[in-house]
């Protein structure tokens, strides 16, 4: 867009100066934009050129190879120089004709200079045209700031800047926001009807930016059809501080909006991006506000639930009805934010992204919910009535997680995250139990994730239920670790210190044992170890950890131990 602040060689030609100038080819060409002007006298100055220069010459330097032009103007246009001026009749007298076909097919303008003027006036005249044009445009993006800058001022909101946008474009406009998947039209009822449902499904992401035609710089141009008539839509991307806001979104109806405008409207942007980022503020304001709530409210200490049900109504929580916690954690933030420097970026768009998520889910969902974000997880209370039974509110809690999870994958961040569900609770002081079970669920799940060495083919394999945990309801228990632990140790103490003595792989041998129901050749397979190899392991665990596994007690004492040695807390120093 930035090549395009400068006068197009129509504009030129209809200068005094240009009066007897001659268009030899490349008429096609002339809405190309000049924004400098050099002098071409050495063969070498294709590697000089820049993209919106328009070229004098004299051909001095090619004058007894002019054919060489068949071979730089191709370059010149791809580079996306303007055009050439040409002082013909001195040392060339006229151009060949597979040169003009050349410019012709190319849209690359060639026009004859008189030999009267001097390329002196012809810069000077060029360049003046081009700084009127210029401080012209700055005049105007100084007089939309200070429009855009009265309406935030005096509180408008996003509507009121689409309007001012409308009255200079003359346009239908669109203006979205991309985090809170919202926006605003202004233009008359019927072209209205056509935009919205597209504005609408471009927001939510059920569709892509389809019939894209060109990228412009910062301005993306799509098709779209108007009944019978093709659109052009032109998307300007509302950045700052490397997070997308959304996009001022333009239908050229009528085909008269300049380039000049276009750029005005780029330049204003990260006024706009304000709107948005005050907007993210209070979000982000009253988010703090309710995760101190939520945080207070899970807590199993008397005096902050008390606290809590103080603020219970500000936050619309009937302590009368039924809630269930639904917990979403970030498993990636190891990875791609803890080790990436200068992290900053990754962490705005993820939570931005993650916003995005909530927020639609919020409209989505029609029940009771309560919601905050907190760094690396999201914690729900999605609340009932007593008319709904444990097997009803269950579902719906499953259901709320499958929509989060659909959400999280238009925004691509599905991958990314986990989802515990606890159990409901009638009385809010038991909440806390519904928080830990979620909590432990999602342990859980990540374990098994762990355990297969590869992500759920299944996206719903990433949401887990308290209830469907299994012997892991237990054994996940906080409370019960130490002697976990001293289960663990008694079962299979003298197999981990055989194994940190001589920095074996018995423990890892053992329990592959049992993942392939004790079939020594799929062991070795899955090891990729040696049959002979798994053969002699088996046989020093039977001998150092006293097992036999014909005993059906032992066998179920090994499985639980190695459940057990999933569960186990790092602070035991056991790897599995």
């Amino acid at each position: 867009m930035q090549n395009n602040i400068g006068v197009k060689i129509s504009e030129i030609l209809q200068l005094d100066l240009f009066k007897d100038a001659e268009i030899i080819g490349g008429k096609m060409g002339l809405e190309h934009y000049i924004t400098k002007v050099n002098v071409m006298e050495v063969p070498d100055i294709i590697n000089w050129v820049k993209p919106g220069e328009f070229l004098l010459t004299t051909a001095y330097s090619i004058k007894d190879d002019i054919m060489k032009l068949n071979e730089l103007i191709p370059i010149m246009k791809e580079i996306g120089v303007a055009g050439i001026g040409i002082k013909t009749k001195r040392y060339v007298d006229e151009l060949p004709s597979s040169v003009i076909d050349t410019a012709n097919k190319l849209a690359f303008p060639i026009i004859n200079i008189p030999q009267g003027i001097s390329f002196g006036d012809i810069i000077t005249t060029i360049l003046t045209s081009v700084v009127n044009k210029q401080t012209n445009l700055l005049i105007q993006i100084d007089d939309f700031n200070n429009r855009l800058k009265e309406i935030m001022l005096r509180g408008g909101d996003l509507f009121e800047i689409a309007k001012m946008i409308h009255e200079v474009v003359d346009a239908p406009i669109a203006i979205t926001e991309d985090i809170f998947k919202d926006y605003v039209i202004v233009t008359n009822a019927d072209q209205k009807k056509i935009i919205e449902p597209l504005v609408e499904e471009l927001v939510l992401n059920r569709i892509t930016k389809h019939n894209k035609v060109i990228r412009d710089f910062g301005i993306e141009h799509f098709e779209d059809h108007f009944e019978d008539e093709i659109v052009d839509r032109l998307m300007i991307p509302i950045f700052s501080a490397d997070v997308l806001y959304g996009h001022v979104i333009i239908w050229n109806i009528n085909k008269n909006i300049a380039d000049t405008t276009l750029f005005m409207i780029e330049a204003a942007v990260s006024l706009i991006a304000l709107n948005s980022a005050k907007k993210l503020s209070v979000y982000e304001n009253e988010n703090k506000h309710k995760i101190e709530f939520i945080e207070e409210l899970l807590s199993d200490q008397e005096g902050h639930h008390l606290r809590a049900i103080e603020k219970a109504t500000y936050f619309d929580f009937n302590k009368n009805n039924i809630y269930g916690v639904v917990l979403v954690t970030i498993n990636e933030t190891a990875t791609d934010v803890k080790y990436t420097p200068n992290n900053s970026k990754i962490l705005k768009q993820l939570n931005s992204k993650l916003i995005s998520v909530v927020e639609r889910l919020h409209r989505h969902y029609k029940g009771e919910l309560i919601y905050g974000n907190k760094s690396d997880r999201i914690i729900f209370l999605l609340g009932f009535d007593y008319l709904r039974d444990e097997s009803q509110m269950k579902q719906e809690l499953i259901r709320f997680s499958q929509d989060l999870l659909d959400f999280s994958k238009l925004e691509n961040i599905h991958h990314k995250i986990s989802i515990g569900i606890g159990r409901t609770y009638g009385n809010y002081k038991e909440l806390h139990n519904s928080y830990r079970e979620a909590h432990r669920a999602i342990q859980k799940l990540n374990l098994s994730e762990h355990a297969v060495q590869k992500p759920a083919l299944d996206l719903y394999e990433k949401i887990m239920h308290f209830d469907d945990l299994g012997i892991y309801r237990i054994l996940s228990n906080e409370a019960i670790q130490p002697e976990l632990y001293q289960f663990f140790m008694e079962t299979l103490g003298p197999i981990v210190a055989y194994d940190k003595e001589k920095d074996a792989d018995l423990l890892q041998t053992l329990k592959m044992y049992f993942a392939c129901g004790c079939n020594l050749k799929k062991v070795s397979e899955e090891m990729y170890t040696h049959y002979n190899t798994v053969i002699y392991r088996m046989q020093r665990i039977k001998e150092i950890g006293n097992i036999d596994f014909n005993d059906p007690n032992v066998t179920l004492n090994i499985h639980i131990a190695l459940k057990i040695l999933d569960v186990l807390s790092p602070e035991f120093g056991i790897k599995g």
